[in-house]
């Protein structure tokens, strides 16, 4: 039965069992839910995201371990050094089935080690042991360490530098891309950082169990229509030959790829940033476990393989200049080895390099240096000179450098935005202001569905519905912990869910649970880090500053305050939150979600 975790004291050295009662998993499902369910309850409220008493989880879902397309995920969850919110990082790879294998569903990771050290779960059987000869390593270095004194199969979850570093941008990386199969990056929100306050350097997990299910064969026989349905598609035929790189040419043409740190939507030396031109530099394509998509594209820096995504592509590419894809790939293999989210620390390069356009900072690289990029990324993982400064974020690299750079610091809520500008597409304008964990494209990704005229372009009608809707969905499918890219029926879903655990959840419960969630979220994020209305906002930039839009920069696009203002009212009253952005009782009584105080 699903709901089984590890939990490591790791001030005692201590391990335990913790069972989640089926009430909860009914009502949270598991990962993303359940992450918040457990952070609220473990960790004493205002809990400093660097103490030790801050709680750390690596939790999967239901259908992790199992054949259900795209269930090789998993969600760390903790409280964000970068934004002081909740935070759930999701990862692909191997090692969530892994884990489940070795007889647990999630691990609970309190307390702080005295000396660095590593966890070894070895089916079932865990251990503390030293790592004072790993701190310092790279990412991969440490992979291979970790194994050879282990076991060669191990999957390994790891922090580089970075997050030794507490840089608040840190990132938790999932074996090695010099693996055959696919590696993942625990990207946002600085989860590395709390990795690193722990003396946590790694985690490896080797199993040799199987994943019990209460009705195999009707399992078998929704999964194989999934997987029909999944081949069937048009746009997974697309993302199989170019991976996420296929939005690259479309975000350019329609004026929502952000280019030299958000100033405009398009970038003109595109070429070499096209998916087309990925695929030239592509030497394998890698899947996560259980996933018929194959969307991961490693390429080769030097000799040494680097997985490339559009994220990567747009804020370590276009955002700063950068048109070239191997020095692109170079960019992104400095982040994967040093263990920094690509996204953020692209934003962080980008801001410096507006600095220095206007004078503020002389000595940052500019728009289209790529070797002064490499440099101030190694500087901000190790914080060195200015990168000390970028290292905790463009808020608060802002608010130290002063003379008005706050204008464009593009972040919501201390997390930089991803790559689609919302000037642009406001449904994500809406999404990014409202997200959970702050600027982020995976609670609400509205783009298509406004480019392809489903939603209307430069519009409020209908956002606020939208948003609402498809954030409350997403919530209950990261608790599944399955995959953006899986098109399925939901009824299909919640019938193996059913075949897997027993539970009978019909369609409005599931939602509801996925709006459960999302409230529950609301409530942490308003009593640690004063969230209100005032922050459901986007950088001044977004507000003051036409955007030129493609081909020439000729026409410009606006989204005024007033318009964005209409939206999130709407939304609120959809959410029955009050004016200032918090649940109503009515609300929580509705969701069955108890306050903590």
């Amino acid at each position: 039965m699903f709901g089984k975790l590890l939990h490591a004291d790791l001030s005692s050295g201590s391990f335990s069992d913790h069972i989640v009662p089926e009430e909860v998993l009914r009502q949270y499902i598991g990962g993303k839910g359940l992450g918040i369910y457990l952070l609220d309850s473990l960790m004493e409220p205002g809990t400093g995201a660097l103490d030790p008493g801050n709680v750390l989880m690596f939790l999967t879902g239901p259908f992790t371990g199992t054949t259900f397309p795209t269930s090789g995920r998993f969600v760390v969850v903790t409280k964000s050094p970068l934004t002081g919110m909740y935070v759930d990082s999701h990862a692909g790879g191997h090692f969530a089935k892994e884990l489940r294998m070795s007889g647990y569903d999630g691990i609970i990771v309190t307390g702080k080690c005295d000396r660095p050290s590593y966890i070894w779960l070895d089916d079932g059987k865990a251990e503390i042991r030293k790592a004072e000869d790993l701190w310092g390593k790279t990412v991969d270095d440490t992979v291979t360490a970790v194994r050879d004194s282990t076991d060669p199969g191990a999957r390994v979850a790891v922090i580089g530098p970075a997050g030794e570093n507490l840089v608040p941008i840190a990132t938790i990386t999932i074996d090695s891309d010099s693996d055959k199969t696919r590696a993942g990056v625990a990207g946002r929100g600085g989860t590395g950082a709390v990795m690193g306050s722990k003396n946590l350097k790694a985690i490896a997990v080797k199993g040799i169990g199987s994943i019990q299910l209460l009705n195999e064969s009707a399992f078998r026989e929704q999964v194989t229509e999934i997987i029909k349905g999944i081949n069937a598609s048009d746009s997974i035929h697309t993302r199989r030959i170019v991976g996420t790189a296929s939005l690259v040419e479309s975000m350019s043409r329609t004026g929502i790829l952000p280019t030299n740190n958000f100033q405009q939507g398009y970038f003109t030396p595109i070429y070499g940033l096209t998916s087309t031109n990925l695929r030239h530099y592509t030497k394998r394509d890698v899947a996560c476990s259980n996933c018929p998509i194959v969307c991961g594209k490693v390429l080769e820096d030097e000799g040494h393989p680097v997985k490339v995504e559009y994220e990567s592509i747009a804020l370590l590419g276009s955002n700063n200049g950068i048109g070239k894809m191997p020095q692109l790939a170079k960019a992104v293999r400095v982040c994967n080895q040093l263990g920094l989210d690509s996204i953020s620390a692209g934003v962080a390069v980008s801001f410096a390099m507006e600095c220095r356009q206007r004078g503020i900072l002389p000595d940052a690289p500019e728009f289209g240096d790529s070797e002064g990029q490499v440099g101030l990324l190694e500087d901000i993982a190790y914080r060195r000179g200015l990168g000390a400064t970028l290292a905790k974020g463009v808020r608060a690299a802002a608010r130290e450098i002063g003379e008005g750079t706050d204008h464009f610091a593009i972040h919501v809520k201390g997390m930089e935005l991803p790559g689609y500008e919302p000037r642009a597409t406001w449904g994500m304008a809406l999404a990014y202001a409202t997200s959970d964990r702050g600027g982020c494209h995976q609670r609400a990704w509205t783009v298509l569905g406004e480019l392809d005229g489903l939603l209307p372009r430069f519009s409020t009608e209908g956002m606020a519905l939208t948003v609402k809707s498809a954030q409350d969905e997403r919530a209950a499918a990261y608790s599944l912990v399955v995959c953006d890219f899986a098109p399925y029926a939901q009824g299909r879903a919640l019938a193996c869910l059913k075949h897997v655990t027993g539970w009978d959840l019909s369609e409005e419960e599931y939602l509801l649970a996925g709006e459960r969630i999302w409230n529950h979220i609301r409530l942490f994020n308003i009593r640690e880090a004063g969230i209100s209305r005032k922050d459901d906002t986007l950088p001044p930039r977004m507000f003051e500053d036409p955007l030129p839009m493609p081909p020439r920069g000729e026409h410009t696009v606006s989204l005024a305050r007033k318009d964005f203002d209409r939206m999130l009212d709407e939304y609120y009253s959809l959410r029955d939150w009050d004016a200032d952005g918090r649940p109503t009782e009515a609300a929580l009584k509705r969701l069955g979600i108890r306050q903590r105080t």
